[in-house]
């Protein structure tokens, strides 16, 4: 009995482990929506810094100086980077956060499963350990019962004086008065 013992903590140890990796990808999934939607934010930040900019200085840029060219160098620099900074928090939406939320739906799935495929079997276990284990206790008692019955009606027989059957052969009397089994 020690192998079905033995496998119940090593089920109570694999739910606890997947029960700990769909905390800790619900946690990355989280991080990752959190990430998307700064980076998102983020990108509009710096759009709309940059429009209020481009309304501010286009009647100022009237002389062309280093300054003023660094300076829409910046202004230029800023609005890549914030369609550069759109691009990824899309990009990484699409890709991988979907894969993990794919990947989350599965691994409940496959939890939802084992879960499902265990408790059959804990079923068919009780059934052949406990159900099956009673009707054989049951079924020997009454076999019991009947040995106990038939040794009663066998002494009965014997203190009659009637001779019985032994291993289903009859006792014979011999030729000169011996018993003699068949």
């Amino acid at each position: 009995m020690g192998f079905g013992s033995d496998l119940k903590y090593s089920h109570d140890a694999l739910l606890k482990l997947q029960d700990w990796e769909l905390r800790l990808l619900e946690a990355v999934k989280k991080f990752m929506a959190m990430r998307v939607k700064s980076d998102k934010e983020y990108a509009s930040t710096l759009q709309n810094l940059c429009n209020q900019v481009d309304k501010e200085s286009t009647f100022q840029l009237d002389y062309i100086s280093n300054v003023s060219k660094s300076w829409l160098l910046m202004v230029q620099q800023t609005e890549q980077l914030s369609r550069i900074m759109k691009t990824h928090a899309e990009d990484l939406n699409s890709g991988p956060l979907h894969r993990l939320t794919m990947m989350i739906k599965d691994k409940q799935q496959v939890k939802k499963s084992y879960v499902g495929v265990h408790q059959q079997i804990e079923a068919e276990m009780y059934k052949v350990t406990k159900t099956e284990l009673e009707k054989l206790k049951a079924s020997y008692r009454q076999l019991i019962k009947e040995v106990n019955s038939a040794k009663e009606k066998y002494k009965e027989a014997v203190a009659k004086g009637s001779t019985p059957a032994v291993n289903g052969a009859s006792l014979a009397v011999g030729v000169e008065g011996t018993k003699a089994t068949a």
